[in-house]
C-alpha cells in the first residue's frame, strides 16, 4: 500500500509568490497574444475585457473603462493561478509532471472562459474561427497553464 502524501508544509510566502508570479506572468503573456493577434492596442483590449462587465458600451468609454478590463483581466488570471498552485500543495503531481499537468490546465482555462465565462458574462459569446482559434488555444496550453504550472514547480518544489 502506497502512502499518500500532501505538502502542506510549504510555507505560506512561497505559495503566495507562485499564484501572484504565475497569475501576472501568464496574464501579461494572454494580454500579449491578445494585442498581437487582434493587431489592436493595449487600451483597446482592456475595453474589450470590459465588455464583459459593461457590454458594447464598454467601447464608448475611456481609460478607466480600460483599466477596469485590464484590472479584471489580471484579477481571473490570479484565480486561476490559485486554483493550480493550491491543488499542487494538495496533490504534489500536478508540479512533478507539470509539462503535462500545465499544457492540460491551459486547456481547461480556455474551455472554462469560452463556455463559461464569456457566455455568462456581458460580452456574450463567439468563438474565433481557425487559424485565430489555434493561437489562442496554443497560447492558453502553453504561455498559461505551463507558465502557472513552472510557478507552481519553481516556487513549491518538484514534490
Amino acid at each position: 500500500m502506497t502512502a499518500v502524501t500532501h505538502d502542506f508544509a510549504a510555507p505560506r510566502s512561497r505559495v503566495l509568490t507562485a499564484i501572484l508570479g504565475a497569475g501576472l506572468t501568464a496574464g501579461v503573456f494572454d494580454f500579449t497574444i491578445a494585442c498581437v493577434e487582434s493587431g489592436k492596442p493595449p487600451l483597446f483590449i482592456g475595453k474589450a475585457v470590459a465588455t464583459g462587465w459593461f457590454g458594447k458600451a464598454a467601447f464608448q468609454g475611456g481609460l478607466d473603462v480600460s483599466l477596469i478590463g485590464v484590472a479584471s483581466h489580471f484579477a481571473i488570471m490570479l484565480c486561476f493561478a490559485a486554483a493550480f498552485v493550491l491543488a499542487s500543495v494538495r496533490e504534489p503531481a500536478l508540479r512533478r509532471w507539470f509539462f503535462i499537468a500545465g499544457p492540460l490546465y491551459g486547456a481547461v482555462v480556455f474551455d472554462v472562459m469560452r463556455f463559461v465565462v464569456m457566455p455568462l458574462s456581458a460580452a456574450g459569446y463567439g468563438m474565433p474561427k481557425p487559424p485565430v482559434l489555434f493561437v489562442e488555444v496554443a497560447g492558453h496550453v502553453f504561455l498559461v497553464g505551463l507558465v502557472i504550472a513552472s510557478w507552481a514547480r519553481a516556487m513549491l518544489g518538484r514534490a
